[in-house]
C-alpha cells in the first residue's frame, strides 16, 4: 500500500532506482543486524552470569539497567558527537569500530564472583563493563545514527527515516525469540560467544559500508553548496509549481522550524520509562515465583519490544487511543492479582501479567511514535527515549530495591501506567459516551460503597480491595474525556489505594523484612510458630515451644521424605559430612547428630543472619553437630570442596523459583563427584508452577545417575506436603529408601533433559 508520504515524496525513475533499493538494502540490513548483536548478546552474557550470580532475579534486572545505560550513552554520542566532527565523523566512526575486535570474543572474567564484603549490584555492574562494556557501546550507536546518516542521502524516504527503527526492533525480537529456542539448545555458551563476534565482523563491514556513503554524499553536497547559494540569488523566474511540490516545501519549512518543548520533552521521558519498568517488574514478578531462566527473561522484553514494531511501523496511529483505554481497564484486575497472588493459578497469573505489559508498551510507545518529531530532532528524540528506557530500569534495579523492602516496582508501575495514561489520553468514542452516562457512574460509586461495608462486616481483605477497584473505575470513567493533573491523580486515586492495602495487609505478624540483590523476604510470628518466607513462598517454620523447636518442620518434617533420607543415610558413621545447598531456617540442622559436620553452602550473606540470629530462629544454635556456613553460589563453592559428603542436599529456592543452574546433567554429575561411596544426592522439587518429576528423572539418567521420589506431609505440626527426589550412582545406593517407606517410586521417563546451555520450561509448566 501505497502511503502518504511516499505519495508525495521526488519519484525515482531509470538508473536510480537499483541504487535505491541497494541502499534501502545497505542500511535495513546493517540495523538489523546491530540490533540481532545487542539482544542476542544480554541473554548469553547473563547466562554466563548465573554460577557465580545464582538463580536470583536481580541478575537480569541489574543487566538489564546496565545495558541500558550502555545504550543511552551510544545514543548520547549519536547525538552530539557528529555535530561536532561534521561530515568527517562517518570515517572516524568506522575507525571506532574496529576497536571492539581487541576484546572479541566475550568471556566471564576469572574474578567475576562478587566477594562476601562487595556491594553484589555494583560488582555485577563492574563485570558488565569488563565484559562486554566496549562492543555494547560501539553497536548500541546504530540505530539513531544509521538513521540520522539515511536523512542526509536524499532518498524518497529519507525525510522519514523512522521505518528504520521499527526494523531495529524487528532484528531484536528475532534475536530474543531465537536466543531460547534455536540459539541456547545448540550451541554452548563459549561457542555463542564465538558466533557473536563473527556476527560483529559482518556488522563493521555493512555499517562501514553506510558510513562511506554518507561520507561520499555529505562531500558531494558540500562542493555543491557555493553553486546552490548562487543560484538561489540569480533572479528567479516565473514558474507555474504543482500543488504537491508547494505542499512537500511547506512541510519542509514547518520541520526546519519545529521546536520542542520542555512539557513535550518530559512527556516522551515518561512514555518511554514507564513500559521499561512495567517490563523488568514483570520479568521479577515471573522469574520470583518460576525459574531464572532465558525463556522467562526474553518473553517480557519480546513483548516489549513488539510494541515498538507495532507503534513505529505503522504511519497512523488511531488506534492509541483505544489502546490507552484498554491498559487503563486492563491495569485495575492485574493490579488486583498482584496484590493476593492465590486468587488465580501461578501460569494464569503469568498470562495476564504479559498480556497488560503488551498493552501498556503498546498504548505508551503508540503515543510516542504518533508524536515523533521532524527527522531534524530525530537523534535527540532517540536519546530522550533512550533516557527514559535507562530511567525505567534504573528505578527498579537501584532505586527499589534501596527505598522498598520488598517487591513494589511492579504493582507501582500498574498504577503510575493509569496516571501516566490518564494525562496523556484522547478518550476513545466508546468510553468517552459510557463516561458520559451518569447512571454508570453512580452505580459504580454505590458497588464501592455495597462492597466497602461488606469488606468492615465479614473482615474480608479481597471485598476491600474490590472496593478501591470500583472507585479507581469510576475515577478513570467520570474524567475520562477530560485532560490535565486533576484528571490523573483521580483516576490513579483507587490503584494507589489498592497498592497501600496491599502493602499494609503484609504487615501483620511480620518480624522483620528485608531486601537483597538476591529477592526479599520476611520473618513473621504466628501464635506457637515462626516462619520465614521468600516472595510468596514460605521456606521455612521453627515452633516455638522448647520442645518442639528441635523439631524439623514444614517441608522437613521427619515423618515426611527428608526424614527418610536421614534416617537412611542420616547416621554419623555413615555419614559424618553433610552439605546443604540453601540454607534458609536452617531446619535441615535438627537432623544433626554428635560428631558430624553440617557445611551450608548460601549465597545471600543476611540469610546467614537470619538464620544465625537466636532472637528469630535457633536450630543452628539447638543443633548437636558441627555447623559451617559457606557464603556462594553452592555449585561453584562445593565444586571446590573436599569430596565425601554422605548426603547433599539441594534446596537453594528463591520463592517457588528453581535454582535452575543447580539441575543441569553437568550440575548433577559434579554434585556426584563431592559424594562419598553410597552416598546420595536429596533434592526438594515442591513447586506449585512446575512439573519437574519428568525433567530430573531424564537428567538424571543422561548423567549415568538412578533416582526416586516420594510426596508426602508430615504428621508434625506446620508441616507440609513436600516432593523430594534422592539421587544416587546405582540401585544399591537408594536400597535404604525402600526400606524406610514403600511410597519411594521411580521417576517417570520422557522428560526433557536440562543442560548447562538448555533448560527448556514448556515441558515442565502445570497448565492446570
Amino acid at each position: 500500500m501505497t502511503t502518504v508520504e511516499e505519495a508525495e515524496a521526488p519519484s525515482v525513475s531509470g538508473p536510480l532506482r537499483p541504487r535505491v533499493w541497494l541502499l534501502n538494502t545497505l542500511f535495513t540490513s546493517a540495523i538489523l543486524l546491530s540490533a540481532l548483536l545487542l539482544f542476542a548478546v544480554q541473554p548469553m552474557v547473563a547466562k554466563m552470569l548465573l554460577p557465580p550470580y545464582g538463580g536470583a532475579s536481580s541478575v537480569w534486572t541489574t543487566s538489564v539497567l546496565f545495558f541500558q545505560v550502555v545504550l543511552l550513552a551510544g545514543y548520547a554520542y549519536s547525538h552530539y558527537v557528529p555535530r561536532l566532527l561534521g561530515r568527517w565523523h562517518p570515517l572516524l566512526h568506522i575507525a571506532l569500530l574496529l576497536a571492539p575486535l581487541a576484546v572479541l570474543p566475550v568471556t566471564l572474567p576469572a574474578w567475576a564472583a562478587p566477594g562476601e564484603s562487595v556491594p553484589v549490584a555494583a560488582w555485577l555492574l563492574l563485570v558488565l563493563a569488563v565484559m562486554v562494556g566496549l562492543p555494547f557501546a560501539v553497536v548500541s550507536t546504530t540505530g539513531p545514527l544509521a538513521q540520522a546518516w539515511y536523512a542526509t542521502l536524499g532518498l524518497p524516504r529519507s525525510r522519514d527515516p523512522y521505518f528504520l527503527y521499527a526494523a531495529s526492533n524487528v532484528g531484536s525480537l528475532v534475536a530474543l525469540v531465537a536466543y531460547p529456542f534455536a540459539v541456547e539448545p545448540v550451541l554452548e555458551v563459549g561457542e555463542q560467544a564465538v558466533w557473536w563476534a563473527v556476527g560483529y565482523g559482518a556488522f563493521v563491514v555493512l555499517l562501514g559500508a553506510c558510513g562511506i556513503v554518507t561520507w561520499r554524499r555529505a562531500r558531494s553536497t558540500a562542493g555543491a553548496a557555493p553553486a546552490a547559494e548562487a543560484a538561489a540569488a540569480a533572479p528567479a523566474r516565473a514558474t507555474t509549481r504543482p500543488k504537491k511540490a508547494l505542499k512537500r516545501e511547506a512541510a519542509a519549512a514547518a520541520a526546519a522550524v519545529e521546536r520542542l518543548g520542555w512539557r513535550r520533552r518530559l512527556r516522551w521521558l515518561a512514555l518511554a520509562a514507564l513500559p521499561s519498568s512495567l517490563m523488568l517488574g514483570v520479568t521479577t514478578h515471573m522469574s520470583t515465583d518460576v525459574a531464572a531462566v532465558p525463556l522467562l527473561w526474553v518473553l517480557p522484553l519480546a513483548l516489549y519490544l513488539g510494541t515498538f514494531i507495532i507503534a513505529f511501523g505503522t504511519r497512523r496511529h488511531g488506534w492509541v487511543a483505544g489502546a490507552v483505554d484498554a491498559a487503563a481497564v486492563c491495569c485495575l484486575p492485574v493490579l488486583l492479582i498482584a496484590a493476593m497472588p492465590d486468587l488465580v493459578g501461578i501460569p494464569t497469573a503469568m498470562v495476564l501479567s504479559m498480556g497488560v505489559l503488551t498493552v501498556v508498551s503498546l498504548a505508551a510507545h503508540g503515543l510516542l511514535a504518533a508524536d515523533r518529531p521532524s527527522p531534524a530532532h530525530l537523534t535527540e528524540y532517540f536519546l530522550l527515549v533512550s533516557l527514559g528506557g535507562a530511567l525505567g530500569s534504573l528505578f527498579n534495579g537501584v532505586v527499589a530495591p534501596v527505598v522498598f523492602d520488598r517487591v513494589l516496582e511492579y504493582p507501582i508501575a500498574l498504577v503510575a501506567a493509569v496516571l501516566l495514561l490518564a494525562m496523556t489520553r484522547t478518550p476513545s468514542g466508546l468510553v468517552a459516551k459510557v463516561s458520559g452516562r451518569a447512571w454508570v457512574r453512580f452505580g459504580l460509586i454505590g458497588a464501592a460503597l455495597a462492597t466497602a461495608y461488606l469488606a468492615m462486616v465479614l473482615e474480608q481483605l479481597a471485598l476491600l480491595l474490590a472496593t478501591f477497584a470500583l472507585g479507581a473505575a469510576w475515577a478513570v470513567l467520570s474524567f475520562a474525556s477530560r485532560r490535565g493533573l486533576g484528571a490523573a491523580v483521580l483516576a490513579a486515586l483507587g490503584g494507589g489505594l489498592v497498592l497501600a492495602m496491599t502493602i499494609a495487609s503484609a504487615g501483620d505478624g511480620v518480624l522483620l523484612r528485608g531486601r537483597t540483590f538476591f529477592g526479599s523476604y520476611v520473618v513473621r510470628q504466628g501464635e506457637d510458630y515462626r516462619s520465614l518466607s521468600h516472595g510468596t513462598t514460605v521456606h521455612g517454620t521453627q515452633l516455638l515451644d522448647p520442645i518442639g523447636r528441635r523439631t524439623p518442620v514444614s517441608y522437613y518434617s521427619r515423618s515426611g521424605p527428608l526424614g527418610d533420607v536421614f534416617a537412611g543415610y542420616g547416621a554419623p558413621e555413615r555419614s559424618p559430612r553433610i552439605a546443604v545447598v540453601g540454607l534458609g531456617t536452617g531446619a535441615v540442622a535438627a537432623y544433626g547428630q554428635a560428631g558430624q559436620q553440617f557445611d551450608f553452602y548460601e549465597i545471600d550473606p543476611e540469610m546467614v543472619d537470619v538464620a544465625t540470629d537466636p532472637d528469630l530462629f535457633s536450630y543452628l544454635d539447638d543443633c548437636l553437630c558441627e555447623t559451617r556456613t559457606i557464603v556462594g553460589d553452592g555449585r561453584l563453592a562445593l565444586s571446590e570442596a573436599e569430596a565425601g559428603y554422605g548426603v547433599i542436599v539441594l534446596d537453594a529456592f528463591t520463592s517457588d523459583a528453581i535454582p535452575a543452574h543447580l539441575l543441569t546433567r553437568e550440575a548433577l554429575t559434579a554434585f556426584a563427584d563431592r559424594l562419598a561411596p553410597g552416598g546420595v544426592i536429596a533434592l526438594h522439587i515442591s513447586n506449585r508452577a512446575l512439573d519437574l518429576e519428568p525433567m530430573v528423572g531424564a537428567t538424571a539418567r543422561s548423567a549415568g545417575l538412578t533416582a526416586l521420589t516420594r510426596t508426602a506431609a508430615g504428621s508434625e505440626p506446620q508441616s507440609s506436603v513436600s516432593q523430594w527426589v534422592v539421587i544416587g550412582r546405582s540401585e544399591a545406593d537408594l536400597a535404604p529408601l525402600g526400606e524406610r517407606s514403600e511410597d519411594w517410586r521411580p521417576l517417570p521417563e520422557g522428560g526433557p533433559v536440562w543442560t548447562d546451555t538448555y533448560s527448556s520450561l514448556f515441558g515442565v509448566i502445570r497448565w492446570d
